[in-house]
């Protein structure tokens, strides 16, 4: 299908795949046959846990697809638990108040909007704070 073993452990969350695959050097930034790298497979798929390794190996979180969405958008369209986790994973990795606000309006989850509202009104405090 077009994919690297990374991706295809990325999509299937298989979190211990992932990690053996990056500790053996598989490249994050490889992307599959339509151009998603496995960044955009964790948002897509809500893979909190394997977006926070991916970040720590060097990949952007807010690399923009031909398409024109970051990987954040992707998590923001998913409706499970899972999409809120990972959408906090790309808050904490420092989304900018335009990413949030955008995120934000194409949440369809409950929790996510939850999460973002709470992002957004902390990024306002502490640039208030400055």
């Amino acid at each position: 299908g077009g994919q690297s073993p990374l991706m295809n452990a990325v999509l299937s969350g298989k979190t211990k795949a992932v990690k053996y695959l990056l500790k053996r050097k598989a490249d994050p930034k490889v992307a599959e046959k339509d151009g998603y790298t496995p960044m955009h497979g964790a948002g897509f798929q809500g893979r909190a846990e394997i977006a926070k390794l991916l970040i720590a190996h060097g990949l952007d979180p807010w690399e923009v697809h031909k398409d024109g969405h970051p990987p954040m958008t992707r998590a923001c369209w998913g409706q499970e638990p899972r999409h809120t986790a990972t959408v906090k994973v790309f808050i904490e990795a420092g989304a900018t108040m335009d990413a949030m606000q955008a995120c934000l309006s194409a949440a369809r989850n409950q929790g996510t909007k939850r999460e973002l509202e709470a992002g957004i009104e902390r990024l306002k405090a502490s640039k208030e704070e400055v």
